[in-house]
Protein backbone atom coordinates (compact mmCIF):
# COMPACT_ATOMS: atom_id res chain seq x y z
CA UNK A 1 0.00 0.00 0.00
CA UNK A 2 2.75 2.17 0.60
CA UNK A 3 4.26 1.93 -2.24
CA UNK A 4 0.89 2.85 -4.08
CA UNK A 5 0.81 5.97 -2.30
CA UNK A 6 4.66 6.65 -3.15
CA UNK A 7 3.82 5.90 -6.73
CA UNK A 8 0.87 7.95 -7.06
CA UNK A 9 2.96 10.73 -5.19
CA UNK A 10 5.52 10.30 -7.59
CA UNK A 11 3.53 10.75 -10.33
CA UNK A 12 1.97 13.67 -9.17
CA UNK A 13 5.49 14.96 -8.69
CA UNK A 14 6.83 13.74 -12.47
CA UNK A 15 3.55 15.35 -13.95
CA UNK A 16 4.08 19.03 -11.99
CA UNK A 17 7.79 18.82 -13.84
CA UNK A 18 6.82 17.84 -16.85
CA UNK A 19 4.30 20.22 -17.19
CA UNK A 20 6.47 23.10 -15.98
CA UNK A 21 9.56 22.17 -18.65
CA UNK A 22 7.26 22.04 -21.33
CA UNK A 23 5.57 25.79 -20.26
CA UNK A 24 2.59 24.57 -19.16
CA UNK A 25 2.18 26.93 -16.77
CA UNK A 26 2.91 29.88 -18.94
CA UNK A 27 0.26 29.33 -22.01
CA UNK A 28 -2.25 26.29 -21.20
CA UNK A 29 -2.28 23.69 -24.33
CA UNK A 30 -3.69 20.06 -24.47
CA UNK A 31 -0.36 18.70 -25.78
CA UNK A 32 1.41 19.82 -22.63
CA UNK A 33 -1.44 18.61 -20.60
CA UNK A 34 -1.45 15.07 -22.42
CA UNK A 35 2.08 14.93 -22.46
CA UNK A 36 2.22 15.61 -18.59
CA UNK A 37 -0.72 13.36 -17.16
CA UNK A 38 1.07 10.70 -19.62
CA UNK A 39 4.31 10.73 -17.95
CA UNK A 40 2.73 11.16 -14.50
CA UNK A 41 1.02 7.99 -15.03
CA UNK A 42 3.59 6.01 -16.66
CA UNK A 43 6.08 7.03 -13.22
CA UNK A 44 2.85 5.93 -11.00
CA UNK A 45 2.05 2.68 -12.50
CA UNK A 46 6.02 1.55 -12.56
CA UNK A 47 6.93 2.71 -9.29
CA UNK A 48 5.96 -0.16 -7.10
CA UNK A 49 6.82 -2.88 -9.48
CA UNK A 50 10.63 -1.07 -10.16
CA UNK A 51 10.50 -0.56 -6.31
CA UNK A 52 9.79 -4.45 -5.90
CA UNK A 53 12.83 -5.49 -8.38
CA UNK A 54 15.19 -3.63 -6.00
CA UNK A 55 13.41 -4.96 -3.05
CA UNK A 56 13.68 -8.36 -4.41
CA UNK A 57 17.26 -8.39 -5.63
CA UNK A 58 18.47 -6.92 -2.53
CA UNK A 59 17.12 -9.73 -0.19
CA UNK A 60 18.81 -12.12 -2.49
CA UNK A 61 22.03 -10.57 -2.11
CA UNK A 62 21.44 -10.78 1.14
CA UNK A 63 20.70 -14.10 1.21
CA UNK A 64 23.47 -15.07 -1.06
CA UNK A 65 26.10 -13.36 1.38
CA UNK A 66 24.61 -15.02 4.26
CA UNK A 67 25.43 -18.62 2.57
CA UNK A 68 28.59 -16.64 1.28
CA UNK A 69 29.58 -16.37 5.33
CA UNK A 70 28.21 -19.80 5.66
CA UNK A 71 30.77 -21.52 3.21
CA UNK A 72 33.64 -19.25 4.54
CA UNK A 73 32.79 -20.55 7.99
CA UNK A 74 32.64 -24.27 7.07
CA UNK A 75 35.96 -24.07 4.84
CA UNK A 76 37.80 -22.83 7.60
CA UNK A 77 36.30 -25.13 10.08
CA UNK A 78 37.36 -28.38 7.58
CA UNK A 79 41.01 -26.69 7.24
CA UNK A 80 41.66 -25.79 10.45
CA UNK A 81 40.39 -28.56 12.91
CA UNK A 82 40.00 -27.92 16.48
CA UNK A 83 42.44 -29.95 18.15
Amino acid sequence: MIRRITGIILGVLAFLLVYWLTGGFATPSTPNWALSILVGLVVALLWPWVFGLLMVRRVRQKRQDEIDKEVEKQLAQKQNPPT
